[in-house]
């Protein structure tokens, strides 16, 4: 269930955070995901938004890029392989290992319910 607040740390080792690509504060135009460092990085898609802030999704893939780039090379990403931009962003460079999601990655999910919340 929800926590009903916006943080909890927990007994185990592991802090999961769900950040996106938007600017961190109007005197930082860098994504806030590139201060966060993760050792794992799963990365769910990735596609255009905040036309507010980016050009296109060019310019989103590059913020991507230098969010994989935080990952250390002891690290692990995460992705969908069947999504194309990120597939781009990962080809640009990456000194992480990586896996991929999907009917051919490495994981797949079967027989799932879907709950609505």
């Amino acid at each position: 269930g929800n926590f009903g607040v916006s943080a909890r740390l927990g007994e185990s080792m592991f802090f999961v955070v769900e950040a996106d690509e938007y600017d961190s504060a109007f005197f930082d135009k860098r994504s806030k995901f590139v201060h966060y460092h993760p050792r794992t990085l799963i990365m769910n898609n990735l596609e255009f938004d905040h036309a507010d802030i980016f050009d296109d999704l060019e310019a989103i893939k590059r913020q991507f890029h230098h969010l994989v780039r935080t990952v250390p090379g002891n690290g692990l990403i995460l992705a969908p392989k069947q999504d194309q931009a990120l597939t781009d962003v990962l080809e640009r460079g990456c000194w992480t290992e990586k896996q991929f999601s999907g009917e051919d990655g490495d994981w797949q999910a079967h027989k799932l319910v879907l709950d609505g919340s």
